[in-house]
């Protein structure tokens, strides 16, 4: 700068010279040594305000949540710069980047709470003047550039959605923010509205029978063929249900229907004839030779048939239903269960006939209905 000044005096001195050399005095001449100092005064003044402060980098304000009058966190990240004694920093926040700041609508500050700080730590709020807190410790020296992050709690956030704010980050020496600031720099941050994305889920159950598939997206299939009987085998096949609900007491999967029958004759049912008994007179065991009629929900293998219930639920086979090589049919009897909210689960009901050698001849048929019902 006295660079600058020096080459003004020296076009003073020679414009003087001039003068004295010619004995007059020239107005325009007069104004021009003046305009020439003038400017080298001006430059002399600005250099050293622009060196006053660094700009703080890698600034940031994280918003536990934008929404407009939410009470929430603001996390201020940045990059003190210098190397310098630090006593204070200030948060200024404002509708404007620069000039006077006006704090924004609906903004509180009192409340807030110093919750979290890293980097240059020690600091306790200040939250006395709303919109403009501040953290204070004893001065320390911080060796810039130095990465810094405080959380300020239970601040309310702005009134107006959809609005563009500013944060004016400041460092001093000082521990209450005033005097002559070291480092300074803004950050943007928006208040939005919330979008609110709204469904309903009713109570639910979903239970399907059939045939052939794995869940009620694709089970079809409406007949099980069991063959030509002989007292000398077993014959055996299989139907699926699958079943899942939301309902808080669950589901239970009963049977409805008839043991197989020829016109007037029959087929004897397996197990003991009382609602939901697991006791076995007549016989749960499969025996050739011994006409009988009974299904379970298990990988069997006396005879091999059946599977084990598989999906991502936890309902299970009911009471007697539920044991492997043990077979057992009573309409009405409750055959699967759960006791509250499940996914789907896949049940393989296994139907077995085994006949005496004085079975009557004909075309042996039932009816199985099941039948699930929730309980919400």
């Amino acid at each position: 700068m006295l660079i600058t000044l020096d080459g003004c005096w020296e076009k003073k001195l020679n414009l003087a010279q001039a003068l004295s050399k010619n004995g007059k005095t020239d107005m325009n001449i007069k104004h021009a040594i003046i305009k020439i100092t003038s400017i080298g005064l001006i430059v002399s003044i600005v250099g050293p305000l622009g060196a006053q402060a660094a700009p703080i980098t890698n600034r940031s304000l994280s918003l536990a949540s934008s929404a407009p009058s939410a009470s929430t966190s603001h996390t201020l990240s940045f990059t003190i710069p210098s190397s310098s004694n630090v006593g204070s920093i200030k948060f200024e926040y404002c509708t404007t980047a620069y000039s006077a700041c006006v704090t924004p609508t609906g903004l509180v500050t009192n409340t807030a709470t110093l919750s979290a700080q890293s980097g240059a730590t020690g600091f306790t709020i200040v939250n006395a003047t709303n919109g403009a807190p501040y953290i204070t410790r004893a001065a320390l020296s911080v060796t810039g550039p130095q990465g810094v992050s405080y959380t300020l709690s239970n601040v309310t956030n702005p009134s107006v959605s959809n609005t563009e704010y500013w944060t004016r980050i400041t460092t001093y020496a000082a521990t209450n923010a005033t005097g002559g600031f070291t480092d300074d720099g803004v950050v943007a941050w928006d208040i939005t509205n919330n979008i609110v994305v709204t469904g309903t889920m009713p109570e639910s159950l979903v239970f399907c029978v059939g045939t052939s598939g794995t869940d009620c997206t694709n089970i079809t299939g409406s007949a099980v063929a069991l063959g030509i009987f002989s007292p000398t085998a077993s014959n055996a096949g299989t139907s699926l249900m699958s079943a899942s609900t939301n309902a808080g007491f669950g589901y239970s999967i009963t049977l409805v229907g008839t043991t197989l029958s020829s016109g007037a004759n029959t087929i004897p049912a397996m197990g003991t004839q009382t609602q939901n008994s697991s006791a076995c007179a007549p016989s749960c065991t499969s025996t050739t030779g011994s006409s009988q009629f009974g299904t379970n929900v298990r990988t069997n293998t006396t005879p091999p048939v059946g599977a084990d219930v598989s999906g991502p639920g936890t309902a299970t086979g009911f009471n007697g239903y539920n044991a492997i090589n043990a077979f057992r049919f009573m309409s009405g009897d409750k055959v699967a269960s759960i006791g509250g909210v499940t996914k789907n689960n896949l049940f393989t009901n296994s139907y077995i006939v085994n006949v005496g050698g004085d079975q009557a001849a004909g075309v042996y048929t039932a009816t199985m209905t099941y039948i699930c019902t929730a309980t919400f």
